[in-house]
């Protein structure tokens, strides 16, 4: 039976970060993963293809899109080797220096924080640098030409609100160099898949996988540098119990063949790993599920676990019957918005 220092369940945000770190000081780590790699081109694009990239075993389904529902909440979660990232909008904004309050006195109406926004900045840097982020050019064709910014950068105007480019973990450019789309990425093919990346081609197709490699997901950073120092990255790999004892824990897993057939049965061999530390990282939803479930192995749990629980405060706007003034007189106005990035502006 497999023994390691540490055994990472996810390979999102958290367990990529995490199996990382380990790794590169040097301990053995395994990281399980439930969902496949997603190499740059095999995210799917038809229709057909597209409606069967959910993830539902049962029915011989192993794809990305994990729909979770309750009764006032629902969530798509990523079930794919980088977790998350496969399907978010790029986007890695630091928290204003003002969410951080220090303020011993707030009280009951208050919140205070015992870290202070400087302390972060390091961590951010250092996050920033292995994802690679590059703000969405502001200037030279076809950057300037997305109409999805330029209504963004209008509205905000109109509005008296300010307006910026967001930080992306997308590359547009080379170090050094001005920002053109569809060249090769310099050594971007020194990643886990070891398959060529190119820059960013802006066809707005983030959050279906971007087969193009320009997108800075966490196989691609943080996973692929987790590799290189030793860390076992096992894709497959679905989580279901633990048992603790004095020194280590055994994590019981499902290894699932990652070529089924749509409708198919659930093919699964449960398999057993061992480890000195565990570390649940499988998203705000998984975590909470995984302890829920294994309460007999965390016995001293808060009962809380799972409550006060809300969504990530995104807001999604959808744009019908845009107009715009032409010649004097109305026209409709098209924004295009398969043109551009998932998220290029914040207001």
């Amino acid at each position: 039976m497999d023994f390691f220092d540490a055994v990472v369940v996810g390979s999102g945000f958290g367990g990529s970060v995490m199996a990382f770190r380990l790794a590169e000081a040097g301990k053995s780590v395994c990281l399980l993963e439930r969902g496949k790699a997603f190499p740059p081109g095999s995210f799917p694009r038809g229709p057909h293809a597209t409606a069967a990239n959910f993830w539902a075993p049962d029915h011989g389904l192993y794809g990305m899109f994990d729909v979770w529902s309750f009764s006032d909440l629902d969530a798509v979660v990523c079930s794919g080797l980088g977790g998350g990232s496969l399907i978010y909008a790029n986007v890695l904004l630091r928290k204003p220096e003002n969410w951080f309050p220090q303020d011993d006195s707030a009280g009951a109406d208050g919140e205070y924080w015992p870290i202070t926004y400087d302390q972060l900045v390091p961590h951010y840097k250092q996050v920033e640098t292995v994802m690679g982020v590059q703000a969405y050019p502001s200037h030279g064709e076809p950057y300037r030409s997305t109409p999805k910014t330029a209504a963004m950068r209008e509205a905000a105007h109109l509005l008296g609100l300010d307006w910026e480019l967001p930080p992306l973990a997308v590359t547009f450019g080379n170090p050094g160099q001005q920002p053109v789309p569809g060249v090769p990425i310099l050594g971007g093919e020194q990643n886990l898949h070891g398959v060529p990346r190119y820059t960013c081609r802006l066809v707005g197709e983030c959050d279906l996988g971007c087969n193009f490699g320009s997108k800075n997901t966490l196989d691609l950073t943080y996973l692929s540098a987790a590799k290189r120092h030793g860390a076992v990255l096992r894709t497959g790999c679905e989580v279901r119990s633990f048992e603790r004892t004095a020194d280590e824990f055994a994590i019981s897993y499902l290894k699932r063949p990652l070529d089924g057939d749509e409708d198919g049965p659930d093919h699964a061999e449960r398999c057993v790993v061992r480890a000195r530390r565990l570390i649940l990282a499988a998203g705000a939803l998984g975590t909470p599920y995984l302890l829920l479930r294994n309460r007999s192995a965390v016995p001293r749990i808060s009962p809380t676990l799972g409550t006060h629980f809300s969504g990530n405060g995104d807001f999604l706007g959808f744009v019908f019957q845009a107009w715009e003034k032409r010649g004097g007189a109305e026209a409709p106005r098209l924004l295009d918005p398969s043109f551009g990035v998932m998220s290029r502006e914040v207001v």
